[in-house]
């Protein structure tokens, strides 16, 4: 009897799951940032995520450019984790995050040589204000201790297009 019972409900959810509404949600920006102390950050994005039920899949590739110390630095995203937007009063919010490559311009391969790729967390919010500036926060971290890397960086978009998109049946 119990085999039985747990059977129906194994079968329940799974024709609840086959009939569970698929949604998109896509998000394209590029464009360059500028911040109080005039640092820039250029960055491109093209980033989705696909959610059925509670199961999220997120893809999509982007990269962030900036100069730190006299040297020019660049982060490929590597996975995405997270990604949401929210509409409220005449601003819509995006955030995302996940890990990323660090590495120095032109990204050399991964080859053991100095400057090579290095993994890392970042976390990206973008501001679309409707009635003033839009503005970015961009934050990456790599390691811990005498080893670490973290750079953050909040400013304003100079130049640039957000797209962004939601659709299911």
């Amino acid at each position: 009897m119990r085999f039985k019972a747990l059977g129906a409900v194994a079968a329940l959810i799974l024709v609840s799951t086959a009939f569970a509404t698929v949604t998109f949600l896509r998000v394209q920006a590029r464009g360059h940032a500028t911040d109080s102390g005039n640092r820039r950050l250029d960055f491109q994005l093209n980033l989705a995520k696909r959610s059925q039920g509670g199961n999220h899949r997120y893809f999509g590739h982007g990269s962030f450019a900036w100069s730190a110390n006299g040297r020019r630095q660049a982060m490929r995203v590597h996975r995405i984790e997270s990604l949401e937007v929210d509409e409220d009063d005449g601003m819509t919010v995006i955030t995302a995050s996940g890990e990323g490559l660090l590495g120095q311009f032109g990204f050399p391969p991964a080859s053991g040589r100095r400057g090579a790729p290095q993994l890392g967390d970042f976390t990206l919010t973008i501001v679309d204000n409707a009635e003033g500036a839009d503005t970015i926060e961009f934050a990456f971290q790599r390691g811990s201790g005498v080893n670490a890397y973290t750079y953050s960086f909040s400013g304003t978009v100079q130049a640039g297009s957000l797209n962004w998109s939601q659709w299911g049946p």
